[in-house]
């Protein structure tokens, strides 16, 4: 299965306006109607969105607002962003260890940022660039 999304990702990137870099970072995210913010994980950004892990047990609608608080190592305070859901995904991951398996269950979204401070959008870039493999110079 996984493949199979990789070739759907890769048919998808094909048609992108924007460059997606891959990037691990903590975050979390208070949905409009919500009083409790929830962790999550980001997997890439791109100029205009993130992409975004979060537990399979979230209730989520299409065009969500999305409040976010980004951590990233290089700045003190975390960085603050309006998105809005536009996409998900329930990805289903077959995991051993030790001779056990599981299955794991995790929902992928992407959030396009519709509020987010000029400065922290560039920092998430450059950090997203400066840890994308293979930019490091020689």
């Amino acid at each position: 299965m996984q493949a199979t999304i990789l070739l759907e990702e890769d048919k998808m990137e094909d048609r992108r306006q924007f460059k997606r870099y891959p990037i691990q970072l903590s975050a979390k995210y208070l949905k409009e109607s919500g009083d409790e913010w929830k962790y999550c994980s980001i997997i890439d950004i791109s100029s205009k969105g993130i992409r975004i892990n979060v537990s399979s047990h979230e209730e989520l609608h299409l065009n969500a607002t999305l409040q976010l608080e980004i951590i990233v190592s290089t700045k003190e305070k975390s960085i603050k962003a309006t998105g809005t859901l536009v996409w998900l995904k329930e990805i289903t991951e077959k995991m051993t260890f030790e001779g056990a398996t599981s299955l794991t269950k995790m929902i992928v979204c992407g959030v396009k940022l519709v509020k987010i401070d000029n400065e922290d959008k560039q920092t998430l870039l450059e950090y997203a660039y400066g840890n994308w493999p293979g930019s490091e110079e020689e």
